[in-house]
């Protein structure tokens, strides 16, 4: 029989488990597509663009809502983050000549993402592509392309649209002008961090594997830099990856009627906390949470000391994907890049469309 060590040496050379790779691939990503994203940053300074979408499906739609999160907050562009069926199904009356889009998928071919990518051309709008390889079908039809040789679908992207809106900000000297350009000088030291992130994290994370391996569902608390970090855990990977149920509750939003199910329910909450605004409601959610006899499991921000508040989803990915890894493995899926449905065409439609 395979024991655990074996399985986690095997883990760290899967897709998912990216955690490994993170300080090498985003050093590389910072230097070789940092010209290309501030460039973009220029265009908008300048006035060539006066709305900006941020699209994506399932943990692509995650690494996008910050994009928004940042441009709202530190500039006065008008910004959206949108599922990608939601953008062309909505067709907003701003989408034409004058605006910007991200689109991000990591195989390049989302059936989601490809048709909201060609609904933004036709509408004429300058369309950049996130994406792993430049040889893609989104590729081929985006105006611009990110890529990056990588499996850090969430890091790189992210990196991306956090670059955009802190060199926004910079450019146009907004009223936050000072805390981006102070973000921006921490920037380059992100991947460094995330390797001690990632060397510090295993013996934590199983342990608490273990404590919630009879958990059949978990629920995540987040919000504010956070929320995008805290919906990718708990629908496109805590379900996908552990194949348990999962659901997000925005911090703040958990006394507008989840609280209610304390009365007969205990919950397993697995709590994402910030060092920002948020970060007091989220304490006092789970404050909630224990009172009422459930389990929680905190990861905290401020656990990294000296880290600006807008690059905690950067550092708790790392302990989540160790979390995720123990946890999977104890439960006896040792492959961790296998999907039951995801990758078999289950709900694909079209012959262009790979994922799901």
């Amino acid at each position: 029989m395979v024991d655990l060590a074996t399985l986690v040496e095997d883990a760290k050379h899967s897709d998912l488990f990216t955690a490994p790779r993170l300080e090498a691939d985003l050093a590389a990503f910072l230097q070789d597509q940092s010209g290309r994203v501030r460039q973009l940053a220029q265009r908008t300074a300048k006035g060539e663009f006066d709305q900006v979408y941020f699209v994506g499906s399932g943990g692509s739609w995650s690494n996008m809502y910050s994009g928004q999160y940042l441009t709202d907050r530190y500039t006065s562009v008008p910004a959206e983050v949108l599922t990608s069926y939601e953008l062309t199904w909505r067709r907003p009356a701003r989408l034409g000549p004058r605006a910007l889009v991200f689109a991000a998928s990591y195989s390049g071919s989302t059936e989601d993402t490809l048709a909201a990518l060609r609904h933004a051309n036709e509408a004429g709008a300058t369309t950049v592509a996130l994406t792993r390889r430049h040889e893609s079908p989104m590729s081929v039809e985006a105006d611009e392309v990110i890529d990056y040789e990588s499996t850090a679908l969430y890091i790189l992207p992210l990196a991306a649209v956090t670059l955009y809106g802190l060199e926004l900000c910079r450019l146009s000297r907004g009223a936050h002008r000072e805390d981006a350009v102070s973000a921006l000088a921490q920037m380059p030291d992100l991947p460094r961090l995330l390797g001690e992130a990632y060397r510090r994290a295993e013996a934590d994370s199983l342990e608490q594997a273990r404590r919630f391996l009879s958990a059949t569902a978990m629920t995540v608390l987040a919000s504010g830099p956070l929320l995008g970090l805290g919906y990718k855990f708990a629908l496109t990977v805590f379900m996908e990856n552990i194949r348990v149920a999962g659901s997000f509750i925005e911090s703040s939003e958990f006394r507008h009627g989840p609280v209610e199910a304390l009365e007969r329910s205990r919950l397993d909450v697995v709590a994402l906390l910030g060092t920002d605004e948020s970060r007091s409601m989220t304490e006092r959610a789970i404050a909630a949470v224990e009172t009422g006899g459930s389990r929680v499991l905190r990861f905290d921000a401020a656990d990294y000391d000296g880290v600006h508040p807008q690059f905690a989803p950067f550092l708790l990915l790392v302990p989540l994907q160790w979390f995720t890894v123990h946890s999977a493995l104890l439960r006896g899926i040792t492959n961790l890049d296998e999907r039951v449905f995801m990758g078999h065409r289950v709900l694909a439609a079209g012959p262009d469309a790979t994922w799901p």
